[in-house]
């Protein structure tokens, strides 16, 4: 089964900087038609990429397409990559889901269909079940809630399909972190939490050392079923790390281990504590919403989007068979989601 070609990327309309709070500035951008229904992209990480193919996801002839750098990511200020310590205490769920909410009413939109990748797709539904009447419909990609058990079956579980990779990745938190392998006591110290705090002090070739670390388990983790592992990183490959990679590794560990921050997300509208964004699915009933994953997706196994979709009535999942953590097949379930709801 090949997947069909995609539509030319439409060009960027508008573009600005919008203060939100607390010192930070997020980058938005919008393509298509002026007129057109709203929708919004979420970009994965977190402190992942605004890439332009988001845009060629929504028919831009109909479509009004806003993109927007989350904070400390992309060409959002300021940024979570400088090299000397950062201050990551105003960089939570709660704050980015506030953002998408500022950016709304600066943009003048009544509602948007979002569609959120990977990490954004818990952006996404925390958006929705805390502004449920602002989402027109919902299109996931490579579903992720970002719970407890996702955070430690990609930082640690799955490191029973790369042992060799797993095994340099923990012993680095070992050496550097504290981190004990053999320990499994509840008061442990998790693998996740162990690169935190490595790559939040003050011990910058430290930081650095362990941003590479995380960048190489990151390539090594990620590329079945997605046409391939991904050509390394710059820091994986002994380069300098990036401003980008440092950032990246700092957002992505401060998050996951906070277990996303949205835990107890729901538990305001009567969900039990713990029960994360499972908990808070009864809110996005009646709003269209379309989870895509591939079967293949070993970093991100398909239960989460089979438990979503499940508590979520009149939804649809797509199963690619033959993808991953992204593939062709995938994108263009994504373009006709967004075609569809776009209307």
């Amino acid at each position: 089964m090949s997947a069909p070609a995609l539509p030319p990327t439409p060009p960027t309309t508008a573009e600005g900087l919008l203060p939100v709070g607390e010192g930070h500035e997020i980058f938005w951008e919008e393509s298509g038609t002026a007129d057109g229904v709203p929708t919004l992209y979420l970009h994965g990480g977190p402190g992942g990429r605004l890439t332009p193919g988001y845009r060629r996801q929504s028919p831009a002839g109909r479509a009004r397409i806003i993109g927007l750098s989350q904070r400390g990511a992309g060409r959002s200020a300021p940024g979570a990559g400088a090299p000397g310590p950062v201050d990551l205490s105003t960089n939570t769920t709660a704050h980015l889901v506030a953002d998408l909410e500022r950016l709304r009413e600066h943009l003048g939109i009544e509602a948007w269909v979002v569609q959120g990748v990977s990490w954004g797709s818990t952006l996404a539904l925390a958006y929705a079940q805390a502004h449920p009447k602002r989402v027109l419909g919902v299109v996931l990609f490579a579903v992720t809630s970002t719970s407890r058990r996702e955070v430690d079956w990609i930082t640690e579980g799955v490191g029973a399909l790369y042992p060799e990779a797993w095994d340099a990745f923990a012993a680095f938190a070992e050496g550097q972190g504290g981190f004990d392998r053999h320990d499994r006591s509840p008061q442990r110290l998790r693998l996740v939490e162990a690169y935190r705090r490595m790559l939040t002090g003050k011990d910058l070739p430290l930081v650095d050392a362990a941003a590479r670390a995380w960048m190489t388990w990151e390539d090594a983790h990620i590329g079945i079923g997605g046409g391939g592992p991904a050509p390394p990183h710059a820091g994986a490959a002994g380069q300098p790390v990036t401003a980008h990679e440092r950032g990246f590794a700092r957002l992505v560990t401060h998050y996951w281990a906070h277990d996303g921050f949205v835990a107890n997300w729901a538990a305001e509208w009567g969900a039990a504590p713990g029960a994360g964004l499972l908990g808070g699915m009864p809110r996005v009933v009646g709003i269209p919403g379309v989870l895509i994953h591939g079967r293949r997706d070993v970093s991100g196994p398909a239960l989460t989007a089979w438990e979503l979709h499940r508590a979520w009535p009149g939804s649809e999942l797509v199963i690619l068979e033959e993808e991953g953590h992204g593939g062709p097949l995938m994108a263009a379930a994504w373009g006709e989601a967004m075609d569809r709801l776009v209307g």
